[in-house]
């Protein structure tokens, strides 16, 4: 168990390190517009399959790690809710308390499992989208080393083509 712990705790630590902004960047960009580049840093499926799982993982690894732990923690305790009103009704210590508490749990750690995994996608889908923005340029340049081999041409093994090609795209 505390193996696992350690490795969610290094998981959210390794998402801490994007510095995406996602209340920011969901003013400026919709989630509806977007598909999949690649080169994009943040795959949405993958972000949802993994909240799925854990709740908030998906978000931590897309770059929002404070709304990943925010999320698991409201998780985690609607299930401590759950727990302490099963507590009660198994103990015969509730007067219709410990059912509000065990239906109050529940429901809210299937609300919260469920809309996490689509705020997963969408949170990938936005950091995605201000990342391009981000690093749109007008101009690339692209130089590449070339070695290649004389066509058609009789065998001198002394003359091996080299060279360089250069690619503009504006």
């Amino acid at each position: 168990m505390k193996k696992l712990f350690l490795i969610l705790i290094g998981v959210f630590m390794l998402g801490n390190t994007s510095f995406a902004q996602y209340n920011v960047n969901k003013t400026k960009y919709n989630a509806s517009v977007y598909s999949y580049q690649a080169g994009d840093p943040y795959n949405p499926t993958l972000a949802a399959v993994e909240s799925l799982f854990v709740p908030g993982l998906g978000q931590a690894l897309a770059g929002e790690t404070k709304r990943g732990l925010i999320i698991f923690g409201s998780y985690a305790g609607c299930w401590v809710v759950y727990g302490i009103g099963a507590g009660m009704v198994s103990r015969n210590l509730d007067n219709g308390g410990g059912w509000a508490l065990v239906i109050a749990g529940s429901v809210g750690a299937g609300v919260i499992g469920v809309w996490n995994i689509f705020d997963a996608a969408k949170v990938a889908k936005i950091n995605n989208l201000a990342y391009r923005a981000n690093k749109k340029t007008s101009m690339r340049i692209n130089l590449q080393p070339y070695v290649g081999q004389m066509i058609n041409m009789p065998a001198q093994p002394s003359q091996i083509p080299v060279g360089m090609s250069l690619m503009v795209k504006f």
